[in-house]
């Protein structure tokens, strides 16, 4: 689970990485980026879809 403290608590790293939840939601954490978040969710035809 993502927490906000979780969240804070995320320090950048020399590479990307990705931190994700259990449900499908995932956050980036770029070294000069920030933080950015993704959801991956299924639509009715069962294809996989990406909401930045």
């Amino acid at each position: 689970m993502l927490t906000d403290t979780k969240l804070r608590n995320l320090k950048p790293r020399d590479k990307l990485y990705k931190v994700n939840d259990r449900e499908g939601l995932y956050v980036g954490v770029a070294s000069e980026n920030g933080i950015y978040g993704h959801s991956r969710f299924a639509t009715p035809i069962l294809t996989t879809s990406w909401l930045a």
